[in-house]
């Protein structure tokens, strides 16, 4: 489709009643393993197989007691810059968009017609522990964006260049898991 930006398939985010053997599951079957973990037994957990993607599945405890374990939180999709993401910004005119940074991405949150929600992101140069989730504006030019969100990002945990996290990354891949 001309003059829409190119989405590409990112992650997608699940809801758990039981972390543990979902856990088991991803790591010891699929062979996924931790990139970031939040507080407490409760927390959520990011895991990726891949070198280029700080998780490609995120697991979140839930105590919904609706029944449904397999609830699909998002799907989330990757644009190559900031001028992409305000090109989807602007294409969602008249959709109520929640505008957000991790730390690692400027995203995105929306619903689709059917109440479906995604999200469409751009990376940012940096990384913090996750889950990270604040509130940003993209009103504001490409250099007020990096500086602004350097100011609120800096002081928080793990704050580190995506470089320095991203070599972390591959020697955390590179080691050998034991098979369970």
């Amino acid at each position: 489709m001309n003059g829409v930006p190119t989405l590409q398939m990112s992650h997608f985010e699940i809801q758990v009643h039981d972390l543990a053997p979902v856990l088991a599951f991803y790591t010891d079957t699929l062979g996924f393993v931790i990139t970031d973990r939040g507080d407490g037994p409760d927390g959520m957990v990011f895991l990726s197989r891949s070198e280029h993607e700080h998780h490609q599945v995120v697991l979140t405890p839930t105590r919904d007691d609706n029944g449904d374990s397999r609830r699909l939180d998002h799907i989330a999709f990757r644009v190559a810059s900031i001028g992409d993401l305000r090109a989807f910004h602007a294409r969602l005119a008249g959709t109520e968009v929640d505008t957000v940074t991790h730390g690692t991405t400027w995203s995105l949150y929306f619903h689709d017609p059917e109440g479906n929600r995604l999200e469409i992101f751009t990376d940012t140069p940096w990384y913090v522990e996750q889950p990270t989730r604040l509130p940003i504006e993209l009103d504001v030019d490409d250099q007020q964006l990096l500086e602004s969100s350097r100011r609120i990002l800096e002081p928080l945990s793990g704050f580190s260049s995506y470089r320095a996290w991203h070599t972390r990354h591959q020697a955390n891949l590179k080691r050998p898991r034991p098979l369970s």
